[in-house]
């Protein structure tokens, strides 16, 4: 495993679809907010715009476990296939498109079948010719649908258990792109990160009407346009992608000129993860690493999870307020009069937070007083504030 080795992408070929989806709007072949099925007929939701389609605001299944009782052992799940299901089981969406914030992995997805049908070519095609020929990326391709049809060496997926390493791999036959399923080194994906850095990813009018901060229910998403998470100053950004074992990191700063990525196939702990992550840019602008976290944090069973729920203060970033996690309620999160995000349990002490990109751990006891929050750019310890 080297730097030139090809390894699952996950989220983040969502940074290349999002690109292609504002290259052809400046282009003129796609109205940002048309409704998607202006260009995919076969959309199953009339209403939702192509804007809403990638700012992860849609309404569509989020998750992919959905599709599980509609599709044969043996089967190869596509795009067009799992859009026929949503149709057929799910033809109204889970909220109006716009009003609120859900992690869509199948929105990208539809995003890159849109982009096939306006440019006429493939999605691999595609993105080959506008970003990784260009960029010389030359390790970097989307995967096929199934194990038994891939060329060459297969990179595979491995976690640490019971004193030995065990296979913790992809999934075979998914032959759905946009939202995963791109194959990136450490080394291209390092290409793609300097060009965003030097200014060079993208013509300056993509760039500039993709990176605005989208509006969801009036209130801006923590992601761009371009799928990219920002700083205040919107001048450094990054993305990740995991999948179980494999880790991708991409990071730029333009007022800069840095860049920094990191890909992993061996399951790495989650608060290692973001800690890694944000030591990597600091060693890189010669900061000195922030002080960790307490090496031990409170342990949460899933039924047990609800104790977190509660409102913590914390300095520079105000009430964080967790709420849900009973009876197999979503577990919530609100900062301030924010946006509502889902919380996911990614270990029995920690949780993690698509959209901010936030890690929470709690200390203080079962029912704890004390919640960690770390994310790259904000690093808080919250206290739990009188019910």
């Amino acid at each position: 495993f080297t730097p030139d080795t090809p390894a699952d992408g996950g989220s983040l070929a969502k940074t290349f679809t999002a690109a292609g989806i504002w290259w052809l709007a400046q282009d003129g072949r796609i109205a940002i907010d048309a409704p998607v099925v202006r260009y995919l007929p076969e959309f199953p939701h009339a209403q939702t715009t192509v804007r809403q389609l990638i700012a992860q605001s849609n309404g569509l299944p989020p998750y992919y476990g959905f599709f599980d009782p509609y599709f044969g052992k043996d089967e190869v799940r596509t795009t067009p296939a799992m859009l026929a299901v949503v149709a057929r089981h799910a033809p109204s969406p889970s909220f109006v498109p716009g009003t609120r914030f859900e992690y869509s992995n199948l929105g990208y997805d539809a995003a890159a079948l849109l982009i096939e049908r306006v440019s006429g070519q493939g999605y691999e095609a595609f993105v080959r010719e506008r970003f990784f020929a260009p960029l010389g990326m030359t390790s970097s391709f989307a995967r096929p649908g199934r194990f038994a049809d891939w060329p060459g060496v297969r990179t595979q997926g491995y976690r640490w258990r019971d004193g030995a390493w065990q296979s913790f791999d992809v999934f075979d036959l998914e032959a759905f792109f946009g939202g995963a399923n791109l194959y990136f080194s450490a080394a291209d994906l390092a290409r793609w990160a300097s060009a965003h850095a030097a200014g060079t990813a993208l013509p300056a009018a993509v760039f500039a009407a993709g990176q605005q901060r989208t509006l969801i229910s009036g209130q801006s998403s923590p992601i761009t346009g371009l799928s990219w998470y920002f700083d205040d100053r919107d001048v450094r950004c990054y993305y990740t992608g995991s999948l179980n074992a494999f880790h991708g990191f991409v990071y730029w700063d333009r007022a800069r000129s840095e860049a920094a990525v990191f890909v992993s196939n061996s399951t790495l702990p989650p608060w290692q993860v973001i800690t890694l992550q944000r030591d990597l840019v600091d060693a890189l602008a010669a900061r000195p690493a922030a002080a960790s976290a307490p090496a031990t944090f409170e342990r949460f069973d899933r039924k047990a999870r609800s104790a977190v729920a509660g409102a913590y203060a914390a300095d520079g970033l105000g009430v964080v307020t967790l709420s849900g996690g009973a009876g197999g309620e979503p577990l919530r999160l609100r900062v301030g009069t924010g946006l509502d995000f889902d919380v996911f349990q990614v270990s029995p002490e920690v949780f993690y937070v698509p959209g901010p990109d936030y890690w929470l751990a709690f200390s203080g006891g079962v029912q704890p007083t004390t919640l960690h929050l770390r994310s790259m750019f904000v690093d808080v310890v919250a206290r739990r504030t009188r019910e």
